[in-house]
């Protein structure tokens, strides 16, 4: 009996003992195998709306509300100095806007060189043709003070001619010093048609008034060759004396020289 009693003790502790396990084993959480979870990412297209057109008013306050930056002007157009100025002499008309002096007062003293012309010579001229004596005693006192007017000229291969618009005379001008430099004068010359006359490469036959005086002088043709430009206007000052007339070619900033015997004298 008690070893009956004892083999049931053994199956009792035994079976509380499985029975623990079991229930250990029932309450552990079992590992979870790791599922792979796919990461969607989502692309959100935006969408920019046309403004519209401003109008003017809207492009004014835009541009003034702007900061502007300032850029320097364009470079402009230095005058290049030429060797052939045009002088313009010839009797006072009535649009010259000059004061006429009486010619009995066009004198000059030269022994101490003090000055007794009644109008005296206008800076605009400079000081470099008076340092020339000799210049100086031939052109004598002004008759007239400086003025200006507008005329046409035209640069040849060895001087150039000037015609004055508003009275249409025209010079013809080789430049030089005293006894080389000479110029040709017309008053209003007769237009001329041109008798098929041709320049070579690169040169001009004078056409209109410049034309007529080239033509019709086989002297000016001689001493000024062909024209190496087109007719232009120039802006000139003219100041007349009682040997001839001293003219500013207001466009290179050049004086010239026209005396009276048909003499020239410069540029300078």
């Amino acid at each position: 009996m008690m070893a009956f009693l004892s083999a049931r003790r053994v199956w009792a502790t035994r079976y509380v003992g499985l029975l623990l396990l079991l229930l250990t084993m029932a309450c552990t959480p079992q590992p979870v195998a790791p599922t792979s979870v796919a990461i969607v990412a989502v692309k959100q297209l935006a969408t920019v709306a046309i403004p519209p057109t401003p109008d003017a008013a809207q492009r004014e306050a835009t541009r003034r509300a702007l900061p502007t930056t300032p850029t320097n002007p364009p470079p402009t157009a230095t005058a290049t100095p030429t060797p052939y100025i045009g002088v313009f002499l010839g009797t006072p008309g009535e649009n010259d806007s000059a004061i006429l002096a009486d010619v009995s007062q066009a004198t000059r003293v030269f022994d101490d060189g003090n000055d007794t012309c009644a109008i005296p010579y206008d800076v605009a001229f400079g000081e470099g043709w008076r340092s020339n004596v000799a210049v100086l005693r031939r052109v004598g006192c002004p008759l007239q003070e400086r003025f200006g007017f507008v005329g046409a000229v035209q640069v040849f291969e060895r001087g150039v001619m000037y015609r004055r618009q508003d009275t249409n005379e025209v010079w013809a001008v080789l430049p030089g010093s005293i006894g080389t430099g000479q110029y040709w004068y017309a008053n209003n010359p007769a237009l001329l048609p041109l008798p098929g006359v041709s320049a070579p490469p690169g040169l001009r036959v004078p056409a209109d008034a410049f034309g007529a005086v080239w033509l019709s002088t086989p002297e000016v043709q001689t001493a000024l060759g062909y024209a190496t430009t087109p007719e232009q206007t120039a802006d000139l000052n003219l100041q007349r004396f009682d040997g001839g007339s001293l003219v500013l070619d207001v466009t290179v900033g050049q004086v010239f020289i026209l005396f009276d015997n048909s003499d020239a004298f410069g540029p300078y």
